[in-house]
């Protein structure tokens, strides 16, 4: 996935009619964003279930090969797995690292998020009941300073 602000640049190059004004539109983007083209392209891509995604894919590849990217192909996935993976790839190594870099590891990501949401929950539900009950019994200030201390 790009990032937005590459959006612009993509839809230049993408209506561009003739190979000389692609080159062109190409040099000038290299400079404006300033790639190193020293460094090797890595990329992650991946498609949707429509029946053009199989040659887009062949096509796609063609172009890797041409280029020699070191492509990863992530298969027939969604959206959100696929910005995980680029994320967890790249910071693979790091002090920042985000995750294993796999579909795995994002289904893991994913439900220890929503065990930590879930159990917070409960907690809050847990501190509204239990200040509710001080409250009854006569002790509201309590109640207040539990509930802070829980939520």
């Amino acid at each position: 996935m790009l990032e937005a602000s590459w959006e612009g640049h993509a839809s230049t190059l993408a209506n561009i009619d003739s190979t000389e004004e692609y080159i062109e539109a190409l040099q000038k983007f290299i400079e404006t964003v300033k790639i190193d083209l020293s460094v090797p392209s890595r990329v992650v891509y991946a498609r949707d279930t429509r029946p053009s995604g199989v040659s887009l894919v062949a096509s796609l590849e063609d172009g890797f090969k041409a280029f020699s990217v070191d492509a990863r192909n992530a298969g027939v996935t969604s959206t959100p797995i696929l910005h995980y993976l680029v994320l967890a790839i790249n910071t693979k190594g790091t002090p920042q690292s985000y995750g294993d870099d796999s579909e795995e590891g994002y289904y893991e990501k994913l439900s220890t998020a929503f065990k930590k949401l879930v159990v917070r929950v409960h907690l809050c539900f847990a501190c509204v009941v239990s200040a509710h009950m001080l409250v009854r019994v006569g002790r509201k200030e309590n109640s207040f300073k539990l509930a802070h201390r829980l939520c």
